[in-house]
């Protein structure tokens, strides 16, 4: 065997491989970053990268699969670990290119207000808006690239509002799920209804289709959606908590994770993707908890812990610590706003009862946790405003309502448009309540 067919199959050992047997710990552990954080150079790594995979057709054959197995990944448990899948596949990919790449995750909550505006849709990185009468991006790292997938044609945005959006979800919305959604199937919903629909369709052109990894944004998106996953997995002590509709009834562990054989994924079980930092899952985030130092049980898989008592056994994290001191009970990826945003939510349960249903682990702070909290921020100087700086901010931080997915989204997905319709207005209301408290929003 030469050097580089062993060199390359030691890159193919994938979940499926190792699977079958011993959970097996990753030796060499990436970080994905936000797509916030990166340089200029970090942003010319991606760019050479895409580049070499799209002369390749790699962008076509994942697109392709995509749409092919659309119907099995969306409106269906596999949702989560096949994306987490498919994108660590591309990921993978472009590590044979070059080993030091690592796809970014966009957490899109933080453009949420205005997300034409954001830094990460600019030249130097995804690009913009697509110009003239097709729709084709100019700019960024897919500038004027030509696709083979489902035909010859330019790569496509079309934001949903002309040359703007409308907004997306912000991160109050996304913790709520986080913290009160006790099972995978409420919280898969939730997200797919929410975050994943809202940002696709914001983009809209090839972003807005079943073959949807034409764009390097759907693997950047995918990353967030699988950063959110691995955040509720461990805030909820759920590691291995996996229901919903499935394959052949209810889902279960063992479960083929959906393939297409353009990508094929050895027909890998879904447990083999349960847990980061094992069975070739080979990553962690900046932003979220450090995979476990050993490889937890499933003993309590069908155990539905106490969610809202935090003192709780049963909710121990089965992950690492987190990179901050802040519970990890807030979606949004700024460490150093999620402190204000739980302080001012509890603040905000005087006036507003209710919002401690949406927000039951805040709910359950003791007050030396919360107190702890409240004074990293003191001595971080973003302590709670005063009347009059609140007077002056009290507007532009009022939380904006997130747009409704179409009819068409809706149609394309074969979603119940009543449960679409009832997601939305459920987040609209938390909203009202949050808007008409004393709560700020620190994003």
């Amino acid at each position: 065997m030469t050097l580089t067919v062993f060199l390359l199959a030691l890159l193919a050992v994938s979940p499926a491989t190792v699977s079958a047997q011993a959970p097996q710990k990753c030796s060499d552990m990436r970080v994905r970053r936000s797509a916030h954080s990166l340089s200029p150079s970090d942003w010319q790594r991606i760019h050479r990268v895409v580049d070499q995979l799209h002369s390749q057709g790699q962008f076509d054959r994942f697109a392709g699969s995509h749409q092919t197995v659309f119907g099995d990944v969306h409106g269906k448990s596999a949702f989560f670990p096949f994306h987490r899948r498919f994108v660590l596949e591309f990921e993978n990919m472009g590590r044979r290119i070059d080993p030091e790449f690592t796809i970014p995750y966009w957490d899109t909550t933080r453009d949420y207000r205005d997300p034409a505006s954001s830094a990460i849709l600019r030249n130097g990185t995804l690009g913009g808006n697509g110009q003239g009468p097709d729709g084709c991006v100019a700019d960024g790292i897919q500038a004027n690239w030509q696709l083979g997938f489902p035909s010859r044609h330019c790569m496509k945005r079309q934001y949903s509002n002309g040359n703007s959006m409308r907004p997306w979800f912000s991160p109050e919305v996304i913790s709520s799920y986080i913290q009160a959604d006790k099972r995978l199937d409420a919280f898969r919903e939730h997200i797919e209804f929410s975050i994943h629909g809202a940002t696709h369709l914001g983009l809209g052109g090839d972003a807005a289709t079943r073959y949807a990894p034409n764009d390097f944004f759907f693997h950047m998106h995918h990353a967030n959606i699988d950063r959110l996953w691995w955040q509720w997995q461990n805030n909820q002590d759920t590691m291995f908590d996996y229901n919903g509709p499935g394959p052949g009834g209810e889902a279960t562990l063992d479960d083929a994770i959906p393939q297409d054989r353009s990508v094929a994924l050895g027909s890998a079980p879904v447990r083999s993707v349960m847990v980061l930092g094992y069975n070739g899952v080979c990553y962690s985030y900046d932003t979220a908890p450090s995979p476990p130092a050993s490889y937890p049980g499933s003993t309590k898989a069908d155990k539905t812990p106490n969610a809202d008592d935090l003192s709780d056994p049963a909710r121990a994290v089965r992950g690492g610590e987190p990179m901050s001191p802040v519970p990890m009970l807030s979606g949004s990826s700024l460490v150093a706003n999620r402190g204000l945003e739980i302080a001012r939510i509890r603040q905000a349960f005087s006036q507003q009862t209710t919002l401690r249903d949406y927000f039951p682990q805040v709910a359950a702070l003791e007050p030396s946790r919360l107190e702890a909290i409240m004074s990293a921020n003191r001595e971080a100087g973003c302590g709670c405003m005063t009347s009059e700086q609140r007077e002056d901010v009290v507007q532009s931080a009022r939380i904006e309502y997130p747009a409704p997915m179409s009819d068409e989204w809706v149609q394309m997905h074969g979603f119940d448009p009543e449960r679409v319709q009832a997601v939305h207005l459920e987040a609209c209301r938390l909203i009202d309540l949050l808007n008409n408290s004393t709560y700020i929003s620190p994003y």
